[in-house]
């Protein structure tokens, strides 16, 4: 058994997993017991285990890695063949006592790359994100995102390692409902979570960090978000990395970048000679799968990791995410961060979603065009993105969200949003 789970009765009576549902409480003392019920037997490869991110689902997981092996967490909404895909994919011998995690990632590209984490990476993460964010006995964080994604994994590391309580909340109740949970101290949101907790004005008084990242957040929202007193917090990361790599102090006021904090303990974050974000951290991926059966290091001879992120540095040295290198386009010799121009549009009122991509176009090889959820008039898009960007910048076409796709989503696949825009005739 890892070293990590010998350490988890030090915590004692104080609850580790709290599932809100069937009112099941597993303290730390117990924890062990519980997941040698739940041992797998033991086929020498990855064991793929696909389910919601609920108690049952937490303790497969939790149980592989005790014996010392991988799980691959898969989203419960593949289809059959895509799992046996993967799991072909990563049919592979470990080692006995080697646990740890394979995670996939799409990236903006669309196409699947499993992740390899030995456990010692996610545990390297944790403790490094209990520096910023101070976690331990006592505290409670909501698990608000699912096993699949690097965000939700680590929440499960992250309590362990500080002695707090997972919090499954009751999946038949609102999400903000459960925010207000007495042992809610802590969460993690994407934006569009975000947006409910700051429209619902019902902030849980015991909210003492709410994690935010995922994506990019428009300025209003943030601003909401602070003068509502939401204890928030911006963050960078990837599954690369184990989850985050950069985060901020608890933002109490809107500077002119938005930014997503300094580098965690033990990383470091640089930017290349074309504006790419590099990392290097000791809770960088063992090894990545990018094609059928060749799993690759990660990182180059000087141990950094190239993000495919752009971005610049504040005044004060925080990062500034503008978005992924490739999203990034070329119109008449400009460079253009779609990104930029989602954020912005994000802060419209009556819109809840945008996505912008590239279209071709002759004079200029390409242009920004942007698909809009919401009712809002193109004449008042256009002039409000006038006053905040240059005039190459504001998409020369505007569609309407396609029928579906869900608005609230959180991933995107932008490939198809292009070729919609290639094959639209005239705009709203």
């Amino acid at each position: 058994m890892p070293a990590f789970f010998d350490s988890l009765a030090s915590f004692g009576e104080s609850p580790a997993l709290v599932d809100r549902a069937s009112g099941v409480v597993i303290p730390y003392s117990g924890l062990l017991d519980v997941l040698r019920k739940h041992e797998p037997a033991d086929s020498g490869k990855p064991t793929l285990l696909s389910g919601s991110p609920d108690l049952p689902t937490a303790l497969r997981l939790l149980a592989v890695l005790a014996a010392g092996r991988v799980v691959a967490p898969l989203s419960p909404r593949l289809p059959a063949t895509e799992v046996r895909r993967r799991g072909e994919r990563i049919s592979l011998r470990i080692e006995p006592g080697n646990a740890a995690t394979i995670l996939f990632t799409s990236g903006s590209s669309g196409t699947a790359k499993a992740v390899w984490h030995d456990l010692e990476s996610h545990v390297r993460s944790a403790k490094a994100a209990s520096s910023r964010i101070p976690l331990g006995p006592g505290c409670g964080w909501v698990l608000s995102l699912p096993f699949h994604h690097v965000s939700g994994l680590a929440i499960l590391i992250r309590c362990l390692f500080s002695g707090a309580a997972v919090v499954f909340p009751d999946r038949n109740q609102p999400l903000i409902q459960q925010l207000n949970d007495p042992l809610a101290s802590h969460a993690s949101l994407v934006a569009v979570q975000l947006q409910r907790l700051v429209e619902s004005k019902a902030q849980g008084a015991s909210l003492q960090a709410v994690l935010c990242g995922g994506g990019p957040f428009s300025e209003p929202l943030v601003r909401c978000a602070i003068n509502s007193g939401i204890p928030l917090h911006l963050t960078y990361g990837m599954t690369e990395a184990a989850s985050q790599i950069t985060t901020s102090q608890r933002l109490t006021h809107l500077q002119d970048l938005l930014h997503v904090g300094h580098a965690l303990p033990g990383s470091e974050v640089a930017l290349s000679a074309t504006g790419e974000i590099l990392v290097k951290s000791p809770s960088l991926a063992r090894l990545i799968l990018r094609g059928q059966r060749e799993w690759l290091h990660p990182c180059d001879a000087d141990g950094w990791f190239p993000t495919g992120d752009a971005g610049v540095f504040a005044p004060g040295g925080e990062l500034v995410v503008l978005g992924r290198c490739d999203r990034m386009l070329i119109s008449g010799g400009e460079n253009i961060h779609p990104e930029c121009i989602e954020q912005l549009l994000s802060g419209v009122e009556k819109i809840r979603r945008a996505v912008v991509v590239a279209v071709p176009d002759k004079k200029y090889g390409q242009r920004p065009a942007a698909f809009i959820s919401g009712d809002v008039e193109v004449s008042t898009l256009r002039e409000f993105l006038s006053a905040s960007l240059e005039s190459f910048a504001v998409p020369d076409h505007f569609y309407p969200w396609p029928d579906g796709v869900p608005a609230d989503t959180e991933k995107i696949d932008y490939k198809y949003f292009e070729a919609l825009a290639v094959g639209q005739i005239g705009g709203m």
